[in-house]
């Protein structure tokens, strides 16, 4: 199996992994407790609708990430691209694997493992919308079990999003390939709210936010290996 030789460097550049660091609370050390009975928070909310991957079903939003952050044997993944990293900053504890141009694209790009299109029938007919399951195209033979290595199947994992629609995505992926549903979780907007929904760098108490540098600019590129395509 082709594993991914430079999502570790990145995540160091981008201090995704680094120990947590509250920045803007003097509350900080109050973040995993719960608002109720100051229990301390040992794992996710159950979700209600555990088949749906839209953050406006979700039970972790930019308004309570924090309580639920730093959970042991739950992965956390940021899916925006590094240089919103390093311009718009980071939350504590999540991992930087960028959606779009590494594990997605429209097109057949180099080390991009799937392409998201619209399959039809032999009528013609739509089967499924862009992002929706069953609308990704393995580029390689690997690709499924590089995604395997990256998302391990027996862990809980929160992502996040430039306005959550790559997390839908993401998630969606990771269900036409088998995953549980029940296991994923939307965290919603990192950048830029929708409707009602808030981004994360808006929110005036969020305590596990880095902020970013506009001094800097980032050149990130990818090799998964040698690469089997699919004719």
């Amino acid at each position: 199996m082709k594993k991914l030789l430079c999502i570790l460097s990145l995540s160091l550049l981008c201090g995704c992994n680094a120990a947590p660091q509250p920045t803007n609370s003097p509350d900080a050390g109050n973040s995993q407790l719960a608002e109720a009975g100051n229990a301390e928070i040992t794992q996710l909310p159950k979700k209600a609708k555990p088949e749906s991957t839209l953050i406006s079903d979700s039970e972790l939003n930019a308004l309570n990430i924090d309580d639920y952050l730093f959970i042991k044997d739950v992965m956390y993944v940021d899916l925006r691209d590094p240089q919103q990293l390093l311009s718009e900053g980071t939350i504590a504890g999540f991992t930087n694997i960028p959606f779009y141009g590494l594990i997605v694209d429209l097109t057949d790009n180099e080390n991009v493992l799937f392409t998201m299109t619209k399959p039809r029938d032999e009528n013609g007919k739509v089967l499924a919308q862009l992002g929706d399951v069953n609308s990704f195209v393995a580029n390689y033979k690997e690709s499924e079990s590089n995604l395997n290595y990256l998302f391990p199947k027996d862990k809980q994992i929160v992502f996040m999003s430039t306005a959550g629609v790559e997390a839908t995505y993401m998630m969606n992926l990771l269900i036409q390939l088998g995953y549980d549903p029940a296991n994923l979780y939307n965290a919603g907007c990192f950048s830029n709210g929708i409707g009602d929904q808030v981004a994360y760098r808006n929110v005036e108490q969020a305590r596990y936010y880095t902020p970013g540098h506009e001094a800097y600019t980032v050149s990130v590129s990818y090799d998964w290996g040698e690469l089997t395509p699919i004719d």
